[in-house]
């Protein structure tokens, strides 16, 4: 169903706008109220009045005097000018009402009669009338121009009172709408928008309306079961790989006493795999709980020098970028992010490059492989812990147990960052680290 009217996005909009609504009504009801009680003027401008009040005074005296008192009232207003008539000179009125005519009429009552002299030229009403007395004489009316014309109306005191007190109103309520509905609200947003299990803010304020409160409320204890639900399920996890250690050892000691060698050669590399994966284990949940170490430090030269040991190993690898930035961060926490990187595209494939890009307001360091890549549907799940891409990339063979780019997302989300896996055109895949140049420092 198509609606015609929407409403505005944000509360404090909302609200605002239905308390204008309010005043609005409230004041066009007053004003309806105000029009039905006000007592009914005579039609036509105030001019009229003059006119009929001085030809009752003339009707009402004696013949000898009106052409003295028509004198005296050409004299006291230059606005009207009165010619006394022996008989009414009008013609009798049209089909077609005249209100100018009906407004001086019905302002002389009974016995009198009016009849415009000149017809209305587009620019204004008649400037000229006959009026006929009830004894027969009759008197004709000139109205100097713009007489006719009804003033302009001076902005009334009421109005300018009724829409200060509109805006004022408005102003108060949005205000309160603002700051007392919508900024927790935009708070509780927030903080459900930045909850993360890899960091521990402070609890959300409880303020603001009750429904606000409780939300509030609600959220700072789902926040804290799901925290202690992942720091349970660390504790065992940490447990459980710190106690394999243990029956590892004694299992190495026992297999020495294995006479034949290609079997005691099978059982030390499964135990040499065994103890790998524990150790990496320990080693991902021991840095989950690592305080960085920030520093400021040359990226330039870190990548730099990853880039040569490898290649120092026989790795087709080089790097590409400026000669010299420097950052603000955990070098060694760095460092070992883009070494798990650059391992898996040597293992995947045959030629890296290690680029680093200098942007604005961030710094990309890119890893890039011709290697068969990953297909779109799985990079975000291979940035879990424990999701092998050996899969993805066509490989049964491998050592590794799923933690590199785990690690090194949690890196650069630590530094305020973030890592993303794209195609490398036309073959091979594209590790990027966006770092923020000013990031602010993680919690634990």
């Amino acid at each position: 169903m198509r609606r015609w009217f929407r409403l505005p996005a944000r509360i404090g909009t909302q609200v605002a706008l239905l308390v204008a609504g309010v005043i609005a009504l409230l004041y066009l009801i007053l004003a309806i109220a105000l029009y039905l009680q006000a007592p009914r003027n005579w039609p036509g401008p105030p001019a009229f009045e003059t006119i009929a009040t001085i030809s009752k005074l003339v009707a009402q005296t004696p013949a000898e005097q009106r052409q003295s008192l028509i004198a005296t009232a050409n004299g006291a207003d230059q606005r009207f000018a009165f010619t006394l008539t022996e008989s009414f000179s009008g013609r009798s009125p049209g089909a077609a009402p005249d209100p100018d005519r009906g407004g001086i009429a019905r302002r002389l009552g009974d016995g009198f009669r009016v009849a415009p002299l000149s017809e209305p030229d587009g620019r204004g009403p008649p400037r000229q009338f006959a009026i006929g007395f009830p004894d027969g004489a009759g008197l004709e009316v000139t109205i100097a121009a713009g007489v006719m014309e009804p003033p302009p109306r001076p902005l009334s005191v009421l109005v300018l009172a009724t829409i200060a007190l509109v805006g004022l109103n408005v102003g108060a309520l949005t205000l309160w709408a603002s700051r007392g509905i919508t900024a927790p609200l935009a708070r509780f947003a927030s903080a459900a928008e930045e909850f993360s299990i890899d960091r521990d803010p402070s609890p959300l304020r409880e303020e603001g309306p009750a429904e606000v409160r409780t939300a509030a409320r609600a959220l700072n204890r789902l926040r804290d079961r799901i925290h202690a639900l992942f720091a349970d399920r660390t504790r065992m996890l940490a447990a459980i790989s710190h106690d394999l250690r243990t029956p590892i050892t004694r299992m190495r000691l026992r297999v020495e006493f294995i006479e034949d060698g290609v079997l005691r050669g099978q059982f030390t590399r499964d135990l040499a795999h065994m103890d790998t994966m524990v150790q990496g284990a320990l080693s991902y949940l021991r840095d989950a709980n690592r305080r960085e170490k920030r520093a400021a430090f040359d990226l330039s030269s870190l990548l730099q020098t990853i880039s040569d040991e490898f290649s120092d190993i026989g790795h087709k690898i080089h790097y590409d970028g400026p000669r010299w930035i420097v950052v603000t961060g955990d070098a060694q926490q760095l460092e070992r992010a883009v070494t798990n990187l650059v391992e898996n595209a040597v293992r995947y494939g045959t030629q890296t490059i290690v680029r680093l890009n200098d942007e604005t307001e961030s710094l990309l360091i890119e890893v890039a492989d011709d290697g068969p890549g990953i297909p779109e549907n799985d990079r975000q799940r291979l940035l879990e812990p424990f999701m092998r891409g050996d899969e993805a990339r066509g490989r049964i063979d491998s050592e590794g147990f799923g933690l590199g780019l785990a690690i090194a997302q949690s890196i650069a989300a630590a530094h305020g960052g973030n890592l993303t896996l794209h195609d490398n055109l036309p073959r091979g895949l594209i590790a990027r680290i966006r770092l923020l140049r000013h990031a602010p420092p993680s919690q634990p």
